[in-house]
């Protein structure tokens, strides 16, 4: 089964996300802009799982989120990697209450380090969200810091992450079909176990 963890972003964020990579088209051209139905915030890319290590997943997830707390998030400025003068990726960063955010990340890569047999993107996490991949530079590079000036607003959408959910990724056809197996709640009560093995 292939599987990832993330936080679900809400409509209003999304529509946002979505309106700004509209206005980037006709700036840039791209290899492949990124589609943004059912959008979320990875934290971990599990890849094809074993379904029977999902039990512990799920356990893994309900014993980090009984110490986090809800935190506040909006969406930040454009950005690319490797760097804006030979890009890879443009994305959107994630502003706010991103402390909690990394340390959920985390606590659960640690937590998966405790499981043979599940694998995970050990870089440096930075919460992202991806807009398009293969952008063609002109010049000297990707003008983020303009593109941020005309299509960021001063005030962008922000909300309460509340949850984080592990997701089933199915490849079909007509793409990626992402579905929820499994939600944890925030600063609830799910375990007496240490978030953090001895």
């Amino acid at each position: 089964m292939r599987l990832f963890v993330a936080l679900d972003i809400p409509q209003n964020a999304a529509s946002y996300i979505a309106d700004v990579q509209q206005r980037l088209q006709q700036d840039v051209n791209v290899d492949r802009w990124q589609s943004l139905h059912n959008l979320h915030l990875t934290l971990h890319f599990l890849g094809e799982v074993h379904e029977s290590l999902i039990p512990a997943i799920c356990e893994d997830m309900d014993i980090v989120s009984a110490i986090i707390h809800p935190f506040s998030l909006r969406v930040g400025s454009l950005g690319a990697f490797p760097h804006a003068e030979h890009p890879r990726v443009l994305w959107l960063g994630l502003r706010g209450q991103t402390n909690p955010l990394k340390q959920l990340h985390l606590l659960l890569g640690k937590r998966f380090d405790l499981h043979d047999g599940l694998s995970y993107d050990r870089k440096r996490y930075r919460p992202h969200i991806t807009l398009a991949r293969g952008p063609h530079v002109q010049g000297s590079g990707l003008p983020l810091l303009e593109w941020n000036e005309r299509y960021l607003a001063i005030e962008p959408p922000h909300w309460q992450a509340k949850h984080v959910h592990l997701y089933l990724s199915e490849l079909k056809p007509e793409g990626a079909v992402h579905s929820i197996i499994h939600t944890s709640t925030f600063d609830k009560e799910h375990s007496k176990k240490q978030a953090v093995p001895e």
